[in-house]
């Protein structure tokens, strides 16, 4: 990754800069304001800022947007009954369509008026789409790539959302990419195969496997391993709507106090399921959510909802079958830029 700092008179002059040094696809990670100086060469304006940002990759050209996407930001908004259509701008009322949170889309509105007029950037498409992009990363919480010792992950989830393969492609990079001492555990003693799969990927990584069929015998498996890196627990989809079924599994689970369980969701389920799906699993502790198939849509409102709604981290991101390439840790700037993507900028 690339980090450079920008300093500028005002907001739009920096993102300006930032665009034409590290391209379009570039993401802010944070601004301040400059504090006023006199009296002395180089003193800073009133409206100085600093703006750091990053490019995941080599700078391309960069594209300018229309000029008069902006002109439609701050228009006056003619009073409506309809709250989604209250802010008038063509870019929220996409993303309202797209399915975002009306209340997180109309907040954003009324928190970018008001920062416009605090800080008198003015309105240009560059401020439009940074200020979007900031304000997506500041409501997404992600966790680290870091393993320490005497870790204990556990996949948790419904049926179909690839859990096993998610944990293999786990312990690939952490066992072939990073060194860890990796076990690898089921507990899934009820799917035909399960077991044959995940001996597969441990005979392939060549990585201890261990099955426990109760509590009991997963007390023994993590007493054994403690002084593994990372053990890795493999589970059985589960119904959400069969209450028993996941009491079962928060049972199992609780009996270890270094357990981190990941709640493994699919980015193609709609929004209304995944947020049932989510309020059913969450009476387990969830460290964070892993989502995957976000190859298989062009629609991450869902995914972005649900971050929203319970306020867990992403950890992350999948995008193919294939072991261990197709996975990569979720950034707040890959999460905004899922969203923004969508939106039709001319």
């Amino acid at each position: 990754m690339q980090i450079k700092r920008f300093e500028a008179p005002d907001m739009q002059q920096a993102l300006r800069r930032v665009k034409e040094v590290l391209g379009p696809e570039a993401i802010i990670l944070s601004t301040k304001a400059l504090k006023k100086t006199t009296g002395r060469a180089g003193a800073f304006s009133p409206g100085a800022v600093e703006v750091v940002a990053a490019i995941d990759h080599p700078p391309a050209e960069p594209a300018r947007m229309p000029g008069k996407l902006a002109s439609h930001w701050l228009a006056p908004a003619a009073k409506k009954k309809d709250p989604s259509s209250s802010h008038g701008a063509p870019f929220l009322e996409q993303m309202l369509s797209a399915g975002l949170a009306s209340d997180f889309i109309h907040r954003l509105g009324e928190e970018f008026r008001a920062w416009l007029k605090e800080s008198g950037q003015g309105r240009s498409a560059e401020t439009l789409r940074s200020y979007l992009q900031w304000k997506l990363m500041d409501a997404v919480e992600v966790t680290g790539d870091e393993v320490g010792a005497g870790k204990v992950w556990s996949f948790i989830g419904p049926t179909g959302v690839g859990k096993t393969t998610t944990l293999a492609k786990l312990a690939a990079h952490f066992s072939l990419q990073l060194k860890k001492k990796v076990t690898l555990v089921t507990i899934d003693t009820y799917r035909i195969g399960a077991i044959d799969q995940l001996s597969t990927y441990s005979r392939i990584l060549r990585l201890p496997l261990e099955i426990a069929s109760g509590r009991g015998e997963l007390d023994e498996i993590l007493q054994r391993n403690r002084h593994q890196d990372l053990v890795l627990i493999d589970t059985a989809g589960r119904n959400p709507y069969q209450g028993d079924q996941l009491e079962e599994l928060r049972e199992i689970l609780a009996a270890e106090r270094r357990m981190e369980n990941h709640l493994v969701l699919s980015a193609t389920t709609k929004d209304s399921d995944l947020a049932q799906i989510a309020e059913r699993f969450s009476r387990i502790p969830i460290r964070s959510y892993i989502f995957t198939k976000i190859d298989e849509t062009e629609d991450f409102s869902p995914l972005f909802n649900q971050v929203l709604r319970l306020k867990r981290p992403l950890s992350y991101l999948t995008n193919g079958q294939r072991v261990p390439e197709d996975i990569e840790p979720a950034t707040k700037g890959r999460v905004a830029n899922l969203v923004l993507n969508r939106i039709q900028w001319n």
